[in-house]
């Protein structure tokens, strides 16, 4: 079933494409970026950007384990289950906007801890260094 707006299948893709591509998307979409995986997705500027959620949705794995009794571990996962969580922290930087300059945005991901902890992943041999990956030194 398609939106009212839309004659075909094609003509949906065709406007929901120039939506996405138009220039208030273009420009918006990294301050979204920032609000869901960045700079202002916790703490302070989560609070000046009106951004945040009840406590029980930011926990991870480690914080249930930390819980002591199995209520407070059902009421998280209860929480969870109902309300959602919010996503991990990707970003340490404000995203760069499209056509904006991406120097200076070394360290601009934050590592995957968890992801390390078990060693997933690339190993060190297979990562491309930022030497190869941009040609420069």
């Amino acid at each position: 079933i398609l939106p009212s707006y839309s004659k075909s299948a094609k003509d949906f893709l065709r406007k929901n494409r120039a939506a996405l591509e138009s220039d208030h998307c273009t420009t918006n979409l990294p301050k979204w970026i920032d609000l869901i995986f960045g700079v202002t997705s916790r703490g302070s500027r989560a609070k000046t950007a009106r951004n945040l959620f009840h406590p029980m949705s930011y926990l991870g794995p480690v914080d249930l384990d930390a819980l002591r009794s199995d209520e407070d571990k059902n009421r998280a996962e209860l929480q969870a289950t109902e309300f959602g969580i919010v996503p991990d922290k990707l970003l340490r930087k404000e995203h760069p906007g499209k056509g904006e300059s991406w120097e200076g945005t070394e360290g601009l991901v934050m590592p995957d801890v968890l992801r390390d902890s078990y060693n997933y992943g690339a190993s060190s041999s297979d990562r491309i260094t930022k030497k190869e990956h941009t040609g420069s030194n």
